[in-house]
């Protein structure tokens, strides 16, 4: 996959999207493996934004925004995450990882940008998340870990660095 922007509109010819209109619940979703994906981009989808279900993925850039009009403050307990990464999945590479939050209509907290099973052949690599505006925000960046991002701390870096991941991916 190259250059990808998977986007639920969050405007249309009448104005503003609200109320979770033109409903889309994920962006992508990746079920083979040893899949690539460069300079991907899923933004407001009301699910998780991407998931990934196949073994042996990498991904080289991702960022995403989570839906500025979700119709209820409890979004952010339903466990939806901008990137997901299965259970099942025992290989995956990722770097440049983005979460960014602008919940226009209701003070939403989402626990994860990202979740991922913890295990010896995952890795994430230079993930971020950044709270551009509007209410509530981002509690960790990946599965319980960083920083928060919300009005008052904008910008969180988690920049887990793998040497040997980066040899194995090239």
């Amino acid at each position: 996959m190259d250059d990808l922007w998977l986007w639920r509109a969050d405007h249309d010819v009448q104005g503003l999207v609200t109320d979770s209109h033109n409903t889309v619940q994920t962006g992508l979703q990746v079920n083979g493996d040893n899949v690539t994906g460069y300079g991907l981009a899923v933004e407001h989808t009301l699910g998780n934004m991407l998931e990934w279900n196949g073994d042996n993925g990498k991904t080289y850039f991702y960022q995403s925004e989570l839906p500025y009009d979700v119709t209820q403050e409890n979004f952010g307990d339903k466990g939806f995450v901008s990137y997901k990464v299965d259970d099942k999945v025992n290989s995956h590479n990722a770097w440049g990882i983005g979460t960014y939050t602008f919940f226009r209509d209701h003070d939403v907290t989402v626990k994860n940008g990202i979740t991922a099973p913890q295990k010896s052949g995952i890795h994430f690599t230079d993930s971020l998340s950044v709270f551009l505006s509007g209410n509530g925000g981002l509690q960790n960046i990946i599965n319980n870990d960083g920083k928060a991002v919300n009005g008052g701390n904008r910008v969180q870096y988690e920049c887990h660095t793998d040497d040997q991941a980066m040899e194995e991916a090239a």
